[in-house]
């Protein structure tokens, strides 16, 4: 450091001067020579201004000695009496020294605003940038204090003199703002590298996920019905692919490998095509297993792997986890999920749905206007057995097994189309919908499925949180779920399985339901606690409460406007509400002597009742009476020579028929209409043991070859 030696006040021992350059050694790096040569410089082109120059001038070589500025004004203190400077010359360097570490005086005084102004001239130091670095070594690389600093300096005038104001300000500030562009780089910003964290936890658990889809589709069948010719070994390949796959997306964003990174995607690409050209054959015995699905959103998750760890590597790491990271990764996992369950899920039921179906006919239109006038004979055969039947507008929707929903023509019995899904054994229950316009189709295994009544096309498929759903009426619709801990609930449903609104009346309630156009009338059964039953009126479209009434209804029927049910389930009374305001509009008692529970079907507009008289011996005879459902007026009550228990049904004329054996094994038809009973034998092939259905005013019946449409 000979260098400075010449800026040493030759009035003061060589031996201090030597004593504080010895200082300026040691491990720091920023104080040295240089940086002491530049202060020095400095001061010697504002020394003028200042009223102790040699003051000011030690407190300047003293300033850094040491690496905290209060050691360095005790070392002064220490030193210069032992070199004979005064006490007052000391207590002024000291003073001075402890200035350069702030806050720091004001302008009045000269020697502070001097020395300051010499320290703080390595600011316009063309090496300045240099400096900096070195600063920010010696300081632990604390950039974030460093930045402080720069701010601060920044934010008033540098420079106390004038003189030092004109000669370094523009360069100091030039230098200041370069080092607070470059602290912006080195800071990590808290969203820095945000987007190559949310790619890398993408990619890491797409291929995860994609591995999961592997093991189900190792368990689940190629096809259905489940052929044991089918290999798995495709499978158990992509699958240990995709765990390969794991491995190598985290190992490619780590070691930043953008080949590497592809090779899932393209393992994806493989098995996708692999899959789409061996996917097998769909017809009415046979589909697609869910092992098709499972395999294509392996293949695809591997691409998205694949993609994203490969969009990942271009992305420049960034070192440590900032909170845009972890919150970008958290969110590529709530993504990764949501997508699972809102898309991919979906688009799997989605493509089982549309391969397992099977769907055949000529869509000819079907003759309605047909009626049983009892003159003899079958009209047609309907050949299989029938598991369930409903009448619509378009025909007579049958479920037969093995999933399969056939439209017949009424006067013919020829199929009109027949839907067959091949992923299920169970004969479906039939319900008819929007008057008759569509078919609800309810598998025990798939839920339910909403059919064109007309073309036989699967208009909707509702959602599987539904499968467990009952309907307690089906025109309009409402559904209800029991719940074996907290409320039952009702629902008011729309053609395509979403709930419109939902009711739930609390716990150890039970739920009965029927509905006009525009009013639902709930039955509540509570069976805990001392509550009584109550009726409860609600809106069809929003399912707003309309009023509350006590009591209990049973087998709640709307017709003629009005919701009918039974005050005692077994013997009434019969009674009338007026479903908007659960007002009673009418009761009819029911007589005495009946000993059968009551059964009740709608009928036009009025109400048939069946049950037995109270002389009928084993239930061997029935008595049909019909009620105005206006008025609640008994129009006719007709003992019947029919045994009580069999089905019976209600033509659209509202004809009574029952099916019962007569003598010597036969089965023989009774009508009851307009208070008269008919009798009819029919064909030995006929079995009474399954009833009588109607479809509008054709009456049906199960025979040993199938369904026998009356002429």
């Amino acid at each position: 450091m000979a260098g400075l030696r010449e800026y040493w006040d030759e009035s003061l021992p060589e031996a201090l001067r030597d004593e504080v350059i010895r200082r300026y050694g040691g491990k720091r790096i920023a104080y040295r020579e240089r940086y002491l040569t530049v202060v020095l410089t400095a001061f010697e082109a504002l020394e003028q201004l200042c009223t102790d120059p040699i003051a000011v001038r030690l407190a300047a070589w003293f300033h850094r000695a040491e690496r905290s500025t209060e050691a360095s004004a005790l070392l002064a203190e220490e030193l210069l009496p032992k070199y004979d400077v005064s006490p007052v010359r000391t207590a002024e360097v000291a003073r001075l020294v402890r200035l350069t570490g702030g806050p720091h005086v004001a302008e009045s005084d000269a020697n502070g605003n001097v020395l300051l102004d010499a320290v703080e001239s390595v600011y316009a130091d063309p090496r300045y940038a240099t400096h900096a670095s070195e600063v920010r070594r010696d300081a632990g690389y604390d950039v974030e204090g460093r930045r402080q600093l720069v701010e601060a300096l920044l934010k008033d005038r540098i420079y106390r003199t004038q003189l030092a104001y004109d000669r370094y300000e523009t360069a100091a500030r030039a230098n200041l703002t370069d080092e607070l562009t470059t602290l912006d780089g080195l800071t990590p910003h808290p969203w820095r590298g945000w987007q190559r964290a949310a790619l890398a936890v993408t990619a890491v658990l797409s291929a995860f996920v994609a591995f999961v889809a592997g093991v189900a589709a190792v368990r689940a069948p190629w096809r259905v019905p489940e052929y044991s010719g089918d290999s798995v070994w495709p499978a158990v390949v992509l699958m240990l692919a995709a765990l390969v796959a794991v491995a190598v997306v985290y190992s490619a964003v780590v070691r930043n490998a953008r080949v590497m990174a592809a090779a899932p995607a393209v393992v994806g690409v493989i098995g996708a095509l692999v899959v789409w050209l061996t996917t097998p054959d769909t017809n009415g015995a046979s589909g697609v297993g869910e092992r098709v699905p499972f395999l294509m959103i392996l293949s695809v998750l591997l691409i998205v792997a694949g993609a994203a760890a490969f969009a990942a590597t271009r992305f420049t790491p960034t070192p440590g986890r900032n909170r845009g990271q972890r919150l970008a990764g958290l969110g590529a996992v709530v993504v990764v999920f949501l997508a699972i369950f809102l898309v991919i899920d979906p688009l799997q039921r989605a493509y089982l749905l549309s391969a397992n179906e099977y769907l055949d006919g000529q869509h000819q239109p079907a003759n309605l206007d047909v009626r049983t006038d009892f003159a003899g004979g079958p009209l047609w055969t309907s050949k299989s057995n029938v598991q369930s039947l409903v009448a619509t507008a378009h025909g007579i929707a049958i479920a037969r097994g093995r999933g399969t929903v056939e439209m017949l023509d009424p006067a013919t019995g020829q199929s009109r189309w027949r839907y067959t899904r091949a992923d299920t054994d169970d004969a479906p229950h039939l319900y008819a919908l929007n008057g008759g316009q569509q078919v609800l189709a309810s598998y025990e295994d798939l839920g339910y499925v909403a059919l064109d009544a007309d073309t036989g096309q699967r208009k909707a498929a509702w959602p599987q949180s539904t499968r467990d759903y009952d309907i307690d009426d089906n025109d309009p619709l409402i559904t209800g779920k029991s719940v074996s801990k907290g409320s039952d609930k009702l629902y008011g449903t729309n053609l395509d399985g979403s709930n419109r609104w939902t009711y739930e009346p609390g716990r150890c309630t039970g739920i009965g339901a029927s509905a006009t156009p525009d009013t639902v009338v709930v039955q509540l059964g509570h069976s805990c606690g001392s509550d009584p039953d109550q009726l409860v009126g609600l809106n069809l479209k929003n399912g707003k409460k309309l009023w509350t009434h006590d009591g209990s209804l049973s087998d709640l029927t709307t017709v003629g406007g009005l919701v009918v049910g039974l005050q005692s389930e077994r013997y009434g009374p019969l009674v009338g509400v007026d479903p908007r305001s659960g007002d009673i509009k009418w009761r009819a008692e029911i007589p005495s002597d009946w000993t059968c529970p009551l059964q009740m079907e709608s009928a036009g507009n009025h109400v048939a009742l069946v049950s037995c008289p109270g002389d009928a011996e084993n239930r061997t005879d029935s008595v049909v009476e019909v009620v105005d459902a206006g008025t609640g007026k008994v129009e006719s009550t007709t003992p019947v020579q029919v045994g009580f228990g069999q089905r019976y049904a209600v033509t659209t004329d509202g004809v009574v028929v029952l099916a019962g054996p007569y003598s010597g094994g036969t089965c023989r038809l009774a009508t009851v209409s307009d208070g008269a009973v008919g009798y009819y034998n029919v064909d030995d092939s006929v079995l009474c043991g399954y009833g009588v259905r109607t479809a509008g005013n054709l009456v049906l019946v199960s025979g040993e070859d199938g369904l026998i449409a009356l002429r």
